[in-house]
């Protein structure tokens, strides 16, 4: 995960300490000191990474996602913000960069190599591929976060921009159409 944040200098040498030090002591910027943001980036930036990668199935554009959603939160990130609360505010800043990404139709297709996992079962990969390449990027969205990375219905609200209430029936249409699309055809339960 060290690699995925990085800032470089005009000759490609890695300035990432220098523009962490930079942001953070921007007049302006809520200060977070570097200790408290390796920890922060430590246990956060794979969960979202894997989350980005889910979504849009292009590990490149997780990629970039991820950098950019860090960089955005050195940036704005409320001043005295809870620290469980800061999970879900960086999965909403990477969501609504993913919505601009589709909104500019920069990423209309999902790669043919697509790997959704380590299932040691092909059938099942292919079947979780599928459903994938098949649901809307919000259905997409709300199933990962639901149960990939295990959040309550207000972290799903905090992190999509829905409201709490609507995050229920959401999620309901979401894992009964993803259900749908995992039966073979003709066949109903």
């Amino acid at each position: 995960m060290e690699a995925i944040l990085y800032f470089a200098d005009a000759n490609g040498r890695s300035v990432t300490a220098a523009a962490l030090r930079s942001i953070v002591a921007s007049p302006g910027v809520n200060a977070i000191d570097e200790q408290q943001f390796h920890a922060l980036y430590n246990a956060n930036a794979r969960p979202i990474h894997a989350y980005l990668i889910g979504v849009t199935g292009n590990k490149d554009v997780a990629d970039d996602v991820l950098q950019e959603t860090w960089f955005r939160f050195l940036q704005r990130h409320p001043a005295g913000m809870p620290l469980e609360e800061m999970r879900p505010y960086l999965f909403r800043i990477a969501t609504n960069l993913l919505r601009d990404r589709w909104r500019k139709r920069q990423e209309a297709q999902w790669p043919e190599g697509f790997d959704c996992g380590h299932a040691g079962d092909m059938d099942a990969q292919l079947d979780v591929r599928h459903v994938m390449k098949s649901l809307k990027p919000r259905e997409r969205e709300l199933l990962w976060l639901a149960y990939v990375e295990g959040m309550t219905h207000t972290e799903i609200a905090t992190a999509t921009g829905l409201t709490a209430l609507s995050v229920r029936p959401l999620l309901f249409r979401a894992r009964k159409r993803a259900a749908s699309l995992l039966r073979p055809e003709g066949n109903s339960i």
